[in-house]
């Protein structure tokens, strides 16, 4: 039963997240369980995708800043199968999707607090959150499908379209983060937070820009310190 509440809940995120509101709290567990498997499952696919073009591969390297991986062994330990892979891969995705969704929530029910004055709960917040892993889901299929057609990660439906990855690897990862996708999304799990508190949804469009504005500046931030850092570790390391 809670399982169905979870579905109709993602359903809802993509359609009207406004209805999201039907959905019961006793189902916020469920809502977030399926929500997390889900987009860690359609993540990974993108991810083994990406994999087999080797230009991506190096782009990608040159974003996490290191050597692009191997598919034979990893410290001792025999990755060439395909079902290690898969598995290798997704654990990381879900510890990521997890914890990204967890944050999330807590920083939407702070924020709906303060600028509303609702007493919004985390199982509310939670639910609104995870209701709309179907928007990250078709922003993966898509962004993985455009950047395997191109054969660049530099293609896509956010501000990083214009700067090419080796140039500025942390400023290209943040301008990605300024994406249709993540606005659409974070409008959204306000406005399904302002009405299940009985406001206007036009309400949720000025705390999801909020919410959206001071999460991507926090990521700014913390992109210029690795920049600040990285350039100290580049003249320790000149002669």
């Amino acid at each position: 039963m809670r399982i169905t509440a979870a579905m109709r809940s993602i359903w809802f995120g993509l359609v009207d997240p406004r209805q999201v509101r039907q959905t019961p709290t006793e189902a916020a567990a469920a809502v977030f369980a399926v929500a997390v498997l889900a987009v860690s499952l359609v993540g990974t696919l993108c991810t083994l995708w990406e994999q087999g073009s080797a230009t991506l591969v190096r782009e990608s390297a040159i974003l996490s800043q290191q050597a692009p991986a191997s598919a034979g062994s990893t410290e001792g330990i025999d990755l060439s199968l395909p079902q290690r892979q898969f598995t290798g891969a997704l654990g990381g995705t879900l510890i990521i999707t997890i914890v990204s969704y967890a944050a999330l929530a807590g920083v939407f029910m702070t924020l709906v607090r303060f600028l509303t004055n609702c007493v919004v709960s985390y199982s509310k917040a939670i639910i609104a959150t995870s209701s709309l892993a179907m928007v990250s889901m078709l922003d993966s299929v898509i962004a993985t499908a455009l950047h395997v057609t191109t054969g660049t990660i530099q293609i896509g439906l956010h501000a990083g379209l214009w700067l090419p990855p080796s140039e500025s690897p942390m400023l290209f990862t943040w301008l990605q983060l300024i994406s249709l996708e993540s606005v659409w999304r974070y409008l959204a799990i306000a406005a399904a937070l302002v009405t299940w508190e009985n406001l206007h949804w036009r309400y949720g469009i000025v705390v999801g820009l909020v919410v959206w504005g001071i999460t991507r500046a926090i990521f700014g931030l913390m992109a210029l310190v690795g920049w600040i850092v990285g350039l100290q570790g580049a003249g320790q390391l000149a002669p």
